[in-house]
């Protein structure tokens, strides 16, 4: 997906006047980051509550014209949807300039959305992006997509992982760790990995709205000001004694 659309920003940002340079401009160079810290907000479980209610809409319809669908289907051929766009979104930082920055207008990122997407994705998931660019929300569409995947995976009884790392885990890491928070959870696990080298070392494991950071980087910064606030202390009691 991602060089099918790779001439097409290069032609975008002289169209629209949407290079690096223009952008850094006019937004401060601000983009959607789909990254360690990513959250998903109130406003991303809202429309991903939506998409999935569409979802279902368009399977009723087709299961309605064509007897023996499968119950699901077209949420989970959304859900790998989403989980290509959002590999593009962190592949692609001039799309995602595109699609997030204050630059362009309403109609604008319409004309973006249209080209890039129109007739290359689902028409479910395009016509769902097109009322997201209405609603000027185009910047959250990272976080509606990571929290729309984790309601299909709610739906088949599993619980999305997100885990962010330096490296790669190898396929045994991975079913480890995906064995031990299912365990500790009581759930299956389908497990997301994300790679960040600034984590240095260590992992951080998003469960919907609840951090655990055990990376390397924290650790440091969490001894770094157990160190500051020790020396604080040391220098308080100093003066003290001097008193």
């Amino acid at each position: 997906m991602a060089n099918r659309f790779s001439n097409m920003l290069k032609k975008f940002g002289l169209a629209l006047g949407a290079d690096r340079g223009v952008l850094s401009q006019k937004d401060g160079g601000s983009r959607v980051s789909v990254d360690a810290e990513h959250k998903t907000d109130s406003v991303s479980r809202v429309y991903s509550q939506a998409l999935l209610e569409l979802a279902q809409a368009a399977e009723k319809s087709g299961a309605e014209g064509q007897a023996g669908g499968q119950a699901g289907g077209q949420a989970d051929a959304l859900a790998a949807e989403a989980g290509e766009l959002l590999g593009l979104l962190g592949r692609e930082p001039d799309l995602d300039r595109l699609l997030s920055s204050r630059a362009l207008n309403s109609s604008q990122r319409k004309s973006v959305v249209e080209r890039l997407f129109k007739g290359k994705i689902s028409d479910v998931l395009y016509r769902f992006i097109q009322v997201v660019n209405r609603k000027d929300r185009l910047g959250s569409l990272a976080g509606i997509l990571v929290a729309y995947r984790g309601l299909v995976s709610e739906a088949r009884g599993e619980l999305g992982v997100d885990v962010y790392v330096a490296e790669a885990l190898s396929d045994e890491a991975s079913r480890g760790v995906a064995e031990s928070i299912g365990s500790a959870m009581g759930k299956q696990v389908q497990l997301r990995q994300h790679i960040d080298p600034e984590l240095i070392g260590g992992l951080k494991v998003r469960v919907g709205d609840r951090l655990i950071d055990g990376s390397v980087v924290t650790q440091l910064r969490i001894m770094k000001r157990k160190l500051v606030e020790a020396g604080r202390e040391r220098a308080r009691a100093g003066g003290q004694l001097e008193d």
